[in-house]
Parts: structure tokens; sequence; C-alpha cells
């Protein structure tokens, strides 16, 4: 099926779509306020092609990942995918064009503020070479 998946830039126009999304696990750490069309907007506005969706050939929103940086440092703040479709996969298809769009800005750590998630996020993030921490889990050179 992630054949069929195609992951891209998130766009201001993808934001109506995005925003049920964030309700289907509790992984974000951020205020629910953060999650407001407005206040994405601007979020997406201060860090351009970071932040990630996928979907389906049909253009279908199946996920999407919130990433962002602070010009030292890169961020992702959530991860979601509908639990019918292959999280684990998606969620590093996800992972990877973000951090590439991160590397082409010169941000070479990162950190994933997380809480929960519909699958077990430290096997994850230890599956894909990152290194957990108690409270927050990052990587060197991304």
């Amino acid at each position: 099926m992630n054949d069929k998946i195609i992951i891209r830039a998130m766009e201001k126009s993808d934001l109506e779509h995005v925003l049920p999304l964030r309700n289907i696990d509790s992984n974000s750490v951020v205020s629910k306020n953060f999650y407001k069309k407005e206040v994405l907007i601007n979020y997406l506005n201060r860090n351009p092609k970071v932040s990630s969706v996928a979907c389906t050939l049909e253009g279908k929103i199946i996920g999407f990942l919130l990433c962002g940086h602070d010009g030292i440092r890169g961020f992702i703040y959530h991860i979601t995918v509908y639990n019918e479709y292959e999280i684990r996969q998606i969620s590093k298809m996800m992972v990877n064009r973000s951090l590439s769009e991160l590397k082409k800005v010169g941000i070479n750590t990162g950190f994933i503020f997380t809480k929960s998630s519909n699958f077990d996020l430290e096997e994850f993030w230890d599956s894909i070479g990152w290194t957990v921490i108690p409270d927050k889990i990052s990587k060197e050179n991304i």
C-alpha cells in the first residue's frame, strides 16, 4: 500500500485536512491552541517546506508531520497517520523527507517532542537511528 503514498511538503491549503488528523492520537506536546489554522499558517510561513503530509494517489491526506527549526536545531512536534495505514513506514517516510528539508537549510541536529502514540515511539525512533533521552528524542547529524 505504501507504494501508493506520496510524501510532500505541507501547504497552507492542506490545513483543513490536517486539523482533523491531530485528534486521532495524543502524541503532541503542544497546546491545543497551537492547532488553530491561523497559528499553523504563521508556523508554515516561518518554516517553509519542512512539515510533511502523506497522501494517497487520489490526494487524500492520511498523515502529517509538523516540523520546524529555530535556525540551529530542528523540531518535530507531531506525527500522525490514520490507523488503517502502515503507520511506521509512512511515519519514517515523512521523517526522512522533513529531515532532508532541514539539511537543505543547514540544520543538522533535531529533537522530537511527543507524549504517547498509536505505536511504540521509543522502538520506532531507535530503529531509525535516533537516541531516546527521557522526555525527548534527538538525533545528531540529520
